[in-house]
């Protein structure tokens, strides 16, 4: 496969972590259904402030009913406008926790951007789209029918285990399935 490459890293148990972190109260998803595990140095040592898009602001978009009854979209600019790069300190609710561990070994072994948690609920298609890195994603939680497309080649991605995608091509993923689709995904620099 071109768009994607199996990568032998550590495995870790981030599901029933993550589960443990839910049900104290110290996670929540964002309203991107995404979880941030790193922020800038500068900026708040929270797990939204990384989620979404670094250079629109999707939870001010304006919808627009035009005169022959479709809709136009406008989408202001993220204030401030920030780079993968900015992200280099874990966020501290993540301080001895198994994401730490993740974390930790992903610094060792790449230069990384944004590491998030991505949920995708069932029946849920992305839109065909490019980022500025590839992605490497590590599945916590998926069944068949979940599937990550890029250029022209399909692939469910197996939980548990680490795969390189090249998503600076075009690509998407879909939730075909009836259950909850989880990935951590890492931003390669």
């Amino acid at each position: 496969m071109k768009n994607f490459t199996r990568i032998e890293l550590p495995r870790f148990n981030l599901y029933d972590e993550m589960k443990n972190m839910f049900s104290d109260g110290r996670l929540y998803w964002s309203s991107m259904n995404q979880i941030c595990l790193n922020t800038t140095e500068t900026g708040p040592d929270d797990f939204v402030y990384g989620t979404g898009s670094l250079t629109k602001d999707w939870e001010n978009i304006t919808i627009t009913q035009n005169k022959d009854g479709t809709e136009s979209q406008t989408v202001p600019d993220r204030n401030p406008q920030l780079t993968e790069l900015d992200f280099t300190r874990l966020v501290s609710v993540f301080n001895n926790t198994v994401f730490e561990e993740v974390y930790n070994t992903l610094k060792e072994n790449f230069s990384v951007g944004r590491i998030r948690l991505m949920k995708m609920p069932p029946h849920i298609c992305m839109s065909w789209h490019d980022d500025t890195s590839p992605r490497l994603h590590y599945p916590i939680k998926t069944k068949t029918g979940c599937m990550m497309i890029i250029e022209d080649e399909v692939m469910h991605i197996p939980e548990n285990e680490w795969w390189m995608t090249d998503t600076t091509k075009y690509h998407t993923a879909l939730n075909s399935s009836s259950e909850t689709r989880i990935h951590l995904v890492a931003a390669i620099l």
